[in-house]
């Protein structure tokens, strides 16, 4: 029995391997090779690796690398956001965007002190095997290329890149040769990398692009919910944008569920996008119409002039029961917050603050809850609430994600104006 268990574990070891090494979560999606390259402003080379997940990955410890000894390239400790593009040069940062521009995570090797790996093909005669690893050094994608002389004319901006749509990008894809090409005919004739492709013309060079010259319309760096009083705010933020006309935002009422538009660019022109910018910009979209209890699903899509659609999430909010109510109109004298009732409490407990009457009439208030490693965990209120009053929030033991929190001690923080004032909490199961 034990030798059957044996067998069944290391079947399963090596299927988990197998789907690690194909699992194309980062993926190889251009390489710009130059023999003639000396790293410089004007004849540097780079290799291009795109996020094809909706997750974001750090790169801390990945590697790069050829068949070749003078490698690996070690990647530094960056994060690669959903559907990010990374680009890797040999050159420092300075050179590489004096060239290039910007608008993509930029990791430059002679910055970190590193020489890039020769891109060259030795030892082998006809191709060139380049190879993308993790931290624990899973073959997570690799791409096989002929590197003949000329390239197609040792063109300082020639370049190979995987000409498939991003939402179809794998591991698999990606050493499938039909997929890869140059972006107009040829003029050099043909370099094949059998059985890895044919690749016979001269490219303008496209970096911080998934599809060559048609680049991602939005590098997202992030995409977040919070309930707000009776509303949901989304808040997303992008670190560049190409060809952006706007956002829609779809929401439903479970993951694998239909998405129904619930507002779009077309009318709303706080969902309107920049167009073409490097500059990042963050946006915000309150959803008033959620009923408090309920589980909600949101995805957000940026539109290209061309009418492309990119998707991003789903993220999960659930609007939970956190009611404020206003408990006594009889105005305070001070701003304070008690102690919550009950204590320690399980799974809820209610938080009580007095606001006192003021010339404004209101004050901009916001109560976090933190943990014990003063983390925030949960925003329970984050509004302008008219003064004079006592008010009552209930708190179910959740984040912000609707997760319930582990037993330990907490803290309710509350800001209001210039008060500010805390309250420790013990959740015990």
């Amino acid at each position: 029995m034990r030798v059957i268990y044996l067998i069944l574990f290391l079947f399963l070891l090596s299927l988990s391997l197998l789907f690690a090494q194909e699992e194309g979560s980062v993926i190889i999606t251009e390489i710009m090779y130059n023999p003639a390259s000396d790293e410089s402003t004007t004849q540097t080379q780079y290799i291009e690796i795109a996020n094809t997940t909706n997750s974001v990955i750090n790169l801390k410890d990945w590697t790069i690398d050829d068949e070749d000894s003078d490698g690996p390239n070690t990647l530094p400790d960056v994060d690669l956001p959903a559907y990010g593009i990374a680009v890797i040069c040999g050159s420092t940062s300075s050179d590489f965007q004096g060239a290039w521009g910007s608008g993509y995570i930029l990791i430059a090797l002679k910055d970190l002190g590193q020489t890039m790996f020769s891109m060259a093909n030795s030892p082998s005669t006809t191709s060139e095997i380049i190879q993308l690893k993790n931290a624990s050094g899973t073959l997570i994608d690799e791409v096989n290329y002929d590197d003949a002389s000329p390239w197609p004319a040792d063109n300082n901006k020639s370049s190979i890149y995987l000409n498939i749509p991003k939402d179809q990008m794998n591991a698999q894809s990606n050493n499938n040769g039909a997929n890869w090409s140059l972006s107009t005919s040829g003029i050099d004739g043909a370099y094949t990398s059998n059985p890895y492709g044919v690749w016979d013309a001269e490219d303008v060079g496209s970096p911080g692009n998934i599809l060559g010259d048609a680049s991602l319309p939005v590098t997202l760096a992030s995409f977040s919910a919070l309930v707000k009083s009776k509303n949901v705010l989304l808040t997303w933020r992008t670190e560049s944008e190409v060809e952006n006309l706007g956002f829609e935002i779809f929401r439903s009422l479970s993951e694998n569920g239909q998405y129904s538009l619930i507002d779009s660019y077309l009318d709303n022109p706080e969902l309107k996008g920049q167009g073409n910018s490097s500059v990042g910009k963050t946006y915000h979209y309150t959803d008033q119409t959620v009923q408090k209890g309920t589980t909600y699903y949101y995805k957000l899509a940026d539109v290209s002039f061309n009418g492309q659609k990119s998707f991003h999430g789903p993220i999960k909010v659930q609007v939970t029961q956190n009611q404020l109510n206003v408990t006594s109109n009889s105005a305070p004298k001070t701003f304070k917050l008690y102690p919550n009732h009950p204590n320690p409490f399980n799974p809820s407990t209610e938080i009580v603050f007095d606001l006192p009457a003021d010339k404004q009439n209101t004050v901009q208030a916001r109560l976090d809850i933190y943990n014990i490693n003063g983390q925030k965990v949960r925003s329970l209120l984050q509004q302008s609430l008219p003064t004079g009053k006592q008010y009552q929030i209930h708190w179910d033991g959740k984040d912000d994600s609707g997760n319930t929190l582990p037993a330990g001690i907490y803290f309710g923080f509350l800001k209001a104006g210039n008060f500010q004032q805390s309250v420790k909490m013990c959740l015990v199961k």
